[in-house]
């Protein structure tokens, strides 16, 4: 009887050996393969060359810019994005400061990319902008009201056991 469950055990623990090695080669090229999916799906990308990519993507697709707007609206993303992670990553600001100089940065930008568009593609840009923050907002209202601790009484069901 215990040479079976030496037999047993010494199957059991190579199977976990090889079974651990196994996953150990593949764990790297799962866990990059996951994060940079999740980064990229929670539109959270860290690398500002990334992100410089991301935004000049999306000006393309979103108004339709042209060559020349493409040349001339690259540099001012490059400073833009340099900007913000300059902030972002000062360490001496507190969160208030941080919030205000992101805002005065965001709005810079949008007028100097407003005054590179033509008038139907700031249109369009609006458009998409107050659309993207309704959504949002409206995901936000929706996150909020699940969170929210019920009033006791005001549910049917308590009602009811009473």
């Amino acid at each position: 009887m215990k040479a079976n469950t030496f037999i047993y055990y010494v199957i059991v623990s190579l199977a976990t050996v090889l079974n651990g090695t196994t996953f150990a080669k593949s764990a790297p090229e799962q866990s990059g393969l996951l994060s940079t999916t999740a980064a990229t799906r929670a539109g959270r990308l860290h690398n500002p060359d990334s992100i410089k990519k991301a935004k000049l993507t999306r000006l393309k697709k979103d108004v339709g810019l042209d060559e020349q707007q493409i040349h001339a609206v690259t540099p001012m993303i490059d400073s833009y994005v340099t900007a913000a992670q300059n902030v972002k990553n000062d360490a001496s600001l507190d969160s208030r400061t941080r919030r205000l100089k992101l805002s005065e940065l965001r709005k810079r930008y949008d007028s100097d990319l407003d005054a590179l568009l033509t008038p139907e593609q700031q249109q369009k840009l609006a458009s998409i902008k107050a659309e993207r923050r309704a959504r949002l907002r409206g995901a936000k209202k929706t996150s909020e009201a699940s969170q929210t601790p019920e009033v006791p009484g005001t549910s049917t069901s308590s009602a009811a056991v009473q």
